[in-house]
C-alpha cells in the first residue's frame, strides 16, 4: 500500500518494518521493545526505547544470531543483559545473548538448547520464556501426534539447561502458535495464534497444566500476535504488530479479565492526546467510517475511542480493540488524530466472541 504519511506514534523502523515481536523489558526506568527487523539488508534483530510506551526511539539493529530464525520468540533479562529465545528453521530452539550496548547478538550457546521434539510430538516452536518465582519456564507451541494442537512446557534453573515437563494444554480441530501465559486478576490467561486469529483461554494454571474455563477471540481486524509485560505502575499491558505486511507497532493496551473475558483498554499514557473529535471519522452502531467509507465493524454500544495515525485507525469499544485502514489519510503532512465518541454503555464487552471451555 502506498503511504501518504508515515505514522508518528505507531513505531516503525526508519528502514524496513517490524516482523515478529519478542517482548518488552524495563531498564533504568525505560521500556525496551525487541523485534525482528525486516529490511532489504537481511534478517536482523532490533530494539527501540521509550519513557512512556507512546513515543519510541529506534536503536541499533544487530544481525540475527546463527541460523535464520523462524516464528515467534521471546526475550528476558539474563544475568548479563537481554537473552533472546527463538526457533531455528530445523525446529530446534536456540538462544542468543546481546553484546554490550545491544548492537548485536551472539549464539549462547552456539548450538540448540532444545533439539528435536519429545515423544508423541511431531513439531514445535515459538518459545516463550518467563520467570515463575522458583525457576524459569518455557512454553512451545506444538503439533501432537494425530494433528492435535498443544502447548509444551520445559523448566530451567539457569536459562541454559532445560527439562521437559509435558503438555500443559491441547485442543482438537485447530493449530496453535506463539503461546503466552500470564496471571491476571486472579486467573491465568493463555494467548495463542490460530491461523489468522489471536485466540485466548482464561482459566487455571497449577504449574503443570492449564485448564481453560472459557475460550475467546482477541481483537478485530488485522492484529498480529501480542506480547505482554508489566508497566511501571504494575499493570499488565500488551503490544501487537499490526498485520503481517504492515510492520507497525500498535499503541499500548492495558489488559484485564472480567467475567472470563480478556479486556483491552487504551493505556492511560494516551490520555493527553485524546480530543473530542476527528475530521472525517465517525463511529455509530458498531460501524467505523472514514469520510463515509466503512473501514471496520466493532461491537455496538459503549464508549468508542479512535486513534488515527496516517492510514492506521486503531479502535477500542468497551474493552474490544480492532484495526482498520483509513481510505483517505488527509493532508500529506504526518499527523495524529484522536477522538472519543460517547454512547450509552451497554456493559463490558469481551475481546470478540467467547466460547465455552472445551477439549
Amino acid at each position: 500500500m502506498e503511504r501518504v504519511a508515515r505514522p508518528r506514534l505507531h513505531f516503525t523502523p526508519r528502514d524496513g518494518r517490524v516482523g515478529e515481536l519478542f517482548g518488552v523489558l524495563t531498564s533504568g526506568g525505560r521500556y525496551q521493545v525487541f523485534y525482528e527487523h525486516l529490511s532489504g539488508d537481511g534478517p536482523a534483530w532490533g530494539h527501540a526505547t521509550s519513557d512512556d510506551l507512546i513515543i519510541w526511539t529506534e536503536q541499533a539493529s544487530g544481525p540475527a544470531s546463527g541460523d535464520r530464525p523462524s516464528g515467534c520468540g521471546s526475550v528476558v533479562t539474563g544475568p548479563d543483559g537481554p537473552v533472546l529465545f527463538h526457533t531455528l528453521t530445523d525446529g530446534g530452539v536456540a538462544r542468543a545473548a546481546a553484546v554490550p550496548g545491544i548492537t548485536g547478538w551472539r549464539g549462547d550457546p552456539s548450538g540448540p538448547l532444545v533439539g528435536g521434539p519429545p515423544s508423541g510430538v511431531t513439531g514445535m516452536g515459538d518459545p516463550y520464556v518467563w520467570w515463575a518465582g522458583t525457576n524459569w519456564r518455557m512454553l512451545l507451541s506444538a503439533t501432537l501426534r494425530g494433528g492435535t494442537a498443544g502447548v509444551l512446557q520445559y523448566h530451567s534453573a539457569d536459562l541454559l539447561n532445560w527439562q521437559y515437563d509435558g503438555v500443559i494444554v491441547s485442543r482438537d480441530r485447530t493449530s496453535w502458535g506463539c503461546p503466552r501465559l500470564f496471571p491476571l486478576d486472579g486467573s491465568w490467561v493463555l494467548t495463542l495464534t490460530a491461523g489468522d486469529t489471536i485466540t485466548y483461554g482464561v482459566g487455571n494454571y497449577d504449574g503443570m497444566h492449564f485448564t481453560a474455563r472459557a475460550w475467546g477471540t482477541f481483537g478485530r481486524g488485522d492484529v498480529g500476535p501480542i506480547v505482554t509485560f508489566v508497566d511501571a505502575a504494575g499493570r499488565r499491558c500488551a503490544l501487537a504488530r499490526l498485520g503481517p505486511e504492515r510492520g507497525e507497532l500498535s499503541l499500548p493496551w492495558v489488559l484485564s479479565v472480567r467475567d472470563d473475558r480478556l479486556i483491552a483498554t487504551p493505556h492511560p499514557n494516551l490520555d493527553p492526546y485524546l480530543i473530542s473529535g476527528a475530521a472525517g471519522l465517525t463511529a455509530a452502531g458498531g460501524e467505523v467510517r472514514d469520510h463515509g467509507d466503512l473501514i471496520l465493524t466493532m461491537p455496538a454500544g459503549g464508549e468508542t475511542t479512535l486513534f488515527a495515525d496516517a492510514d492506521i485507525v486503531e479502535v477500542t469499544v468497551e474493552g474490544v480493540s480492532g484495526l482498520g485502514v483509513a481510505r483517505r489519510t488527509g493532508p500529506p503532512a504526518p499527523g495524529v488524530r484522536f477522538a472519543r465518541f460517547g454512547a450509552a454503555p451497554q456493559g463490558l464487552i469481551g475481546m470478540g466472541r467467547q466460547e465455552e471451555a472445551g477439549p
